[in-house]
């Protein structure tokens, strides 16, 4: 296995490019999925969330496409729009100083503009969203026969979503057999190879170290409260952990807005992250989120998938999810590339179960944790000193 990226026989655009990055090192899913890739070989991988595994792709991609040859050879099939922008910039900054072409082609966005874009230009690379992808397809605009490789991103995320997966498929068999495919994921839905067996011939599986949650270097904790006390308990954990880049997790579409607002009210600079707001507003939410005016992200699990922002130390689940799959996925937020991150969920009575369920499903034991003394303590507050310090109070007063 390879220590360096200099020692891959990678195109010398491709190690320029990542020189200007500063990325030397491959991770581990890098350094065993872009040999097999290079190699023609398909591949299934699973890796946890932030281990790389977007350039563990397209840079063996990218060492295939011809720069001579206009015509599309590669597609990028993602399940969400914010995750086909970034797939994109990082595509660009790899390609900077050659002749490659990118596009990308998502829905939501003006489809005749698209058209226009294609009859300039085909690019090299495609990325996009898998129905509009089909829809540019169907209308005889983006030109598939010459595709030599195709990867999908989060594949457990496209796989849940029945239109997603089906225009997958329509994709997949107008591309072929013959073509390469690349499969990414943090986690994989149950017997996939047998799923994807009909146009995909001999994957290769790879999973790699540590796609599991890792306890080291994220803390994984939960702290009881009432149904109604949820947000003020959140908004103390902010408080409490001085956090500067958070993201609080709800499972129902409407807590969203209320949470964003209440959070507000309290002095708290956090933006909303819904599937139901515009594009525009999405790309405000996190620009200004990663330039540190927004310190806390609300946000639904579906506008979260594929949201790559450095240096987010918490995780708060304001609701926790029912399934280990999208704990994991909410807790890949945070701990990114070997920094360290606290996940904090907040558990009704009621939902104690659910610590069980992670527990089998993860391997994970949450901590216990209390909010007391001003801090996130391992200790509740002791009810003499809580009693004495109620009863000063009083006389004070």
């Amino acid at each position: 296995m390879s220590k360096e990226f200099a020692e891959i026989p990678l195109p010398s655009f491709l190690q320029t490019a990542l020189q200007a990055m500063n990325i030397n090192t491959p991770t581990d899913i890098q350094a065993k999925m872009i040999p097999e890739a290079l190699a023609g070989q398909t591949v299934v991988a699973r890796s946890q969330t932030g281990t790389g595994k977007t350039l563990a792709y397209l840079l063996p991609m990218l060492a295939k496409v011809k720069e001579e040859e206009h015509k599309t050879q590669a597609l990028v099939l993602v399940p969400t729009q914010e995750l086909a922008m970034q797939i994109f910039e990082v595509a660009k900054a790899l390609t900077a100083g050659t002749n490659l072409t990118v596009g990308t082609f998502i829905g939501g966005a003006n489809i005749k503009r698209q058209v226009e874009k294609l009859k300039k230009q085909k690019p090299h690379v495609a990325i996009g969203t898998p129905g509009r992808l089909l829809e540019l397809i169907e209308l005889k605009k983006l030109k598939v026969q010459d595709v030599t490789v195709l990867a999908v991103d989060e594949v457990d995320r496209m796989r849940g979503d029945a239109h997603a997966w089906q225009a997958f498929e329509q994709v997949a068999k107008r591309v072929g057999r013959e073509c390469q495919y690349l499969f990414v994921s943090a986690t994989l839905p149950e017997n996939f190879t047998e799923q994807i067996s009909d146009y995909v011939s001999f994957p290769v599986q790879l999973e790699a170290e540590g796609s599991k949650l890792e306890t080291e270097r994220v803390k994984h904790y939960y702290v009881t409260c009432e149904e109604r006390e949820r947000i003020d308990v959140a908004r103390k954990v902010i408080h409490h952990e001085n956090i500067k880049r958070g993201i609080v997790f709800v499972n129902r579409l409407e807590k969203v807005a209320e949470t964003t607002e209440k959070l507000n009210y309290r002095g708290i600079k956090a933006a909303a992250l819904s599937s139901d707001q515009s594009k525009q507003e999405r790309e405000h939410a996190l620009n200004g989120f990663r330039q540190g005016t927004i310190q806390i992200l609300v946000a639904s699990d579906v506008a979260a998938r594929g949201l790559d922002v450095e240096d987010v130390t918490h995780i708060i689940q304001l609701e926790a999810p029912s399934q280990g799959d999208m704990y994991l996925h909410r807790a890949g937020r945070t701990g990114r590339m070997g920094k360290s991150g606290k996940v904090i969920t907040l558990l009704s009575a009621r939902e104690m179960f659910k610590l069980k369920k992670y527990e089998t499903e993860l391997g994970l034991k949450l901590e216990r944790r209390f909010l007391a003394y001003g801090k996130l303590s391992d200790q509740p507050v002791k009810t003499k000193q809580f009693e004495q310090h109620t009863s000063n109070h009083k006389n004070k007063r």
